[in-house]
């Protein structure tokens, strides 16, 4: 069982961005970003699991904690279909995090309260 992922390199320029702003560390910015990639509704592409591994070290324990079983049951329901342990942490979960990521920098961005933002009912968490 793998403990241990990377993010992509983009994803920890993007951290580190917002990081500087608002003060949050990565595990609850890895954290909003899976959520946000598990609510935009979208599948999963080709793209989304062909990133780098050149990023920020993540521990399981930090990520999804006392609450794993909820985050692969989450990704089991999205994807629709039964995930092995290893294929859920190593390829699911970074997979969305990497793409998570993408779209919590752009509310951040583009939003003048980053937190009210996420929370929106329409388009937050």
């Amino acid at each position: 069982m793998v403990f241990k992922i990377r993010t992509s390199k983009k994803t920890m320029n993007l951290f580190e961005e917002i990081a500087a702003s608002i003060n949050y560390p990565p595990f609850i910015l890895s954290k909003l970003s899976i959520s946000m990639s598990v609510k935009s509704g979208e599948p999963l592409t080709a793209t989304d699991f062909n990133t780098d591994s050149f990023g920020l070290e993540l521990n399981r324990q930090t990520i999804t904690g006392e609450w794993d079983d909820l985050y692969k049951g989450l990704i089991e329901m999205f994807e629709g279909q039964h995930i092995s342990d290893d294929d859920y942490f190593q390829k699911y979960l970074k997979a969305h995090l990497d793409r998570g990521a993408k779209l919590i920098y752009s509310e951040f961005k583009y939003n003048g309260d980053f937190l009210l933002a996420l929370l929106d009912s329409k388009t937050g968490l």
